[in-house]
């Protein structure tokens, strides 16, 4: 195991992980996919009881009861998925420290440390309390908590990303 930093960081506690996974949930929920099968999804549903219901209501009910199933079960999936990672990364009582040097991003936890040069990335979001990081080509690399930078690095972080 390496040797947690002294300085600097947060600390990660069960508030600042459901902090982490709430953020994340959140950032997932609103990418396009997300909003796909969040607001297309359920209208399809609901579409296609409105088409069958012309007899009978049921088709309807089935298909709004099972649009709200779909919504809850995404939701609920979604941030079982984003718990899961979240503690797999970052263990109750470990300190997350990320600085910028430079043009490169250093990272050190109680199970890694990196460092990512702002040439692979793309873009930088902050979302909450979380920081994402767009890695060149679309998906997203990282996400970081933002107590984990100090006021400086993460201005820093932002402004080689402005514009």
């Amino acid at each position: 195991m390496i040797t947690e930093p002294s300085i600097g960081g947060v600390v990660m506690d069960d508030a600042e992980i459901k902090r982490h996974v709430d953020d994340i949930a959140r950032f997932v929920l609103s990418r396009p996919v997300g909003l796909i099968v969040l607001v297309l999804g359920p209208l399809l549903w609901v579409w296609t009881g409105l088409m069958y219901s012309s007899v009978t209501w049921q088709p309807l009910m089935v298909a709004l009861v099972g649009s709200i199933l779909l919504i809850v079960l995404f939701v609920v999936m979604t941030r079982r998925s984003a718990s899961r990672v979240v503690r797999a990364q970052y263990p109750v009582g470990s300190r997350v420290v990320a600085e910028v040097d430079g043009d490169v991003l250093c990272t050190r936890t109680a199970l890694s440390r990196g460092e990512t040069s702002f040439a692979l990335l793309a873009g930088v979001l902050i979302v909450g309390g979380t920081v994402v990081l767009k890695r060149k080509g679309g998906s997203f690399v990282a996400v970081l908590p933002a107590a984990a930078f100090s006021e400086t690095d993460l201005g820093a972080l932002q402004a080689a990303f402005a514009g």
